[in-house]
């Protein structure tokens, strides 16, 4: 239980910005979001340094005018350090983001902040002295939430639950603003703890924070708890589970058109018509249903993805790709926009970004077997059959019943010459779906190779070579099949 606690907290919280990425730099101010990449002042250039509307870059160069000037203050040149160096963070440059938080300590070693941070950015290469500079930082600044919350992470990893818990009840009395991945990081750790009641109070008070969520709400329900009646759906909402695509569309139609809905319940009626109707195939609809709700809520990220569906089989690979990115800028919870932009990556013979985008998804939900038998697909077209065939085999432990895992696992057996392995896999995928063409192909070629009869089945007209000619055009209806 515990290690599916930790999949599901990291697909809970890649959502939430906390740690690293809740850094707001000192006297933050705002600029255009057209200013010049350099400004021509001081004044300017400390606006630009903390601009979290420009990119990077601009807040490196700007943060470096005034860290290298001459006629900035200590305390100021302190703190551009640390907005510097956040701005490595957000290059993923670790090395230089941890200098510059350790020279803004030596420029002013009472700065919280510049612990903090720098503790952050060694968290996974030494925690130790990640501790000791969080308990720096809390030393300085005792009122701050963040630094408990990042403490409670240290204290969590070593298993050390109670610490942990203390820490996140600290953040949670010190939170400004409604603490949901707090109640949810704390809920996380009695879970560990075994304390399941009260694990299920604190994830339905962050499920009250964050109704969207559908992730914790399914955990919660995993774990026996109710959802709170703040966030259940209305009865007839279309959300029922054994309806038709059809009922589940004139329910939504119904519930959208009757004027009485608002807010989160509205947005879950345009979801769900949406998920009907792709499944339907009416795209077209699809597009214009997800607009709708995009122009309620522009950071909704089912209607990203419900439209990156109607592009993706309307073969806009494009659009679909953009749309499957907002839906993730907007909602990182959602796997299913990880795994589907995965697929049309596959689609544009991206294989290393749709590899990337498979092992997302698994991160965040890997119960789900079609996850790693399209990532096995992938690994296949790459040549990668010893790591493909393990994918197969984890789609498999989730789905024994899963016949194209077999059909495929038995290709890559057969290319790594392994026949008998090869030919038990197809006989399992036939068993379980006769007529399979991959599984009959694959069984014929073995027969071939042995000199022995070939099968009736084979009449399918898909020889070996077709069949990789198959397989290595992705973007054909044939192979979108397999595909979510």
């Amino acid at each position: 239980m515990r290690a599916r606690c930790f999949d599901f907290r990291l697909s809970v919280l890649s959502g939430v910005a906390i740690g690293l990425l809740a850094f707001t730099a000192p006297a933050a101010a705002t600029v255009n979001s057209g200013a010049a990449a350099l400004a021509t002042s001081l004044d300017d250039a400390w606006k630009a340094c903390n601009a979290p509307q420009l990119s990077s870059a601009a807040r490196i160069a700007n943060c470096t005018t005034i860290i290298e000037s001459a006629r900035a203050k200590r305390a100021a040149h302190a703190q551009a350090l640390v907005a510097r160096g956040f701005g490595y963070v957000s290059q993923k440059d670790f090395d230089r983001a941890f200098a510059d938080f350790d020279a803004a300590i030596r420029s002013n070693p009472k700065l919280a902040v510049a612990y903090y941070y720098r503790g952050a950015v060694q968290m996974e290469r030494d925690p130790k002295r990640a501790l000791a500079d969080i308990n720096k930082a809390i030393s300085l600044n005792p009122n701050d939430p963040d630094y408990f919350r990042e403490r409670s992470s240290i204290y969590a990893k070593r298993k050390e639950y109670p610490r942990a818990i203390a820490d996140l009840t600290i953040a949670i009395g010190l939170a400004k603003k409604p603490p949901k991945s707090e109640y949810f990081l704390r809920g996380a750790a009695y879970q560990d703890s075994g304390q399941r009641d009260k694990a299920i109070a604190d994830f339905q008070a962050s499920l009250v924070l964050d109704p969207d969520n559908d992730v914790l709400r399914r955990h919660l329900i995993h774990l026996g708890g109710e959802i709170p009646k703040a966030v259940q759906l209305p009865s007839g909402l279309c959300s029922e589970n054994d309806i038709t695509h059809e009922q589940r569309i004139a329910g939504c139609t119904a519930s959208i058109e009757s004027g009485t809905l608002t807010g989160w319940p509205l947005k879950v009626a345009y979801c769900n018509r949406g998920y009907a109707l792709t499944e339907l195939g009416e795209y077209d609809r699809v597009v214009t249903d997800s607009n709708a709700l995009i122009a309620i809520d522009p950071q909704a990220g089912c209607g990203y993805l419900n439209r990156a569906r109607a592009w993706y089989y309307k073969d806009d690979l494009d659009r679909a790709i953009a749309d499957y990115t907002q839906a993730i800028r907007f909602d990182p919870r959602l796997h299913e926009a990880y795994a589907s932009r995965g697929t049309a990556y596959f689609d544009r013979r991206e294989f290393d970004k749709a590899i990337a985008d498979y092992s997302a998804a698994i991160s965040m939900d890997s119960h789900v077997p079609m996850y790693f038998s399209d990532r096995g697909n992938t690994r296949f077209m790459v040549g990668d059959y010893r790591r493909a065939i393990a994918d197969y085999d984890r789609a498999i432990a989730i789905d024994p019943n899963y016949s194209q895992a077999y059909a495929r696992r038995g290709w890559a057996f057969l290319l790594l010459e392994e026949l008998a392995k090869a030919e038990a896999d197809f006989d399992k995928a036939l068993a379980l779906a006769p007529g399979d063409a991959r599984a009959q192909s694959g069984r014929a070629e073995i027969h071939q190779r042995q000199n022995n009869p070939v099968p009736e089945e084979r009449s399918t007209g898909l020889s070996f070579d077709n069949l990789r000619r198959m397989v290595e055009q992705p973007g054909e209806a044939a192979a979108k099949k397999d595909h979510p």
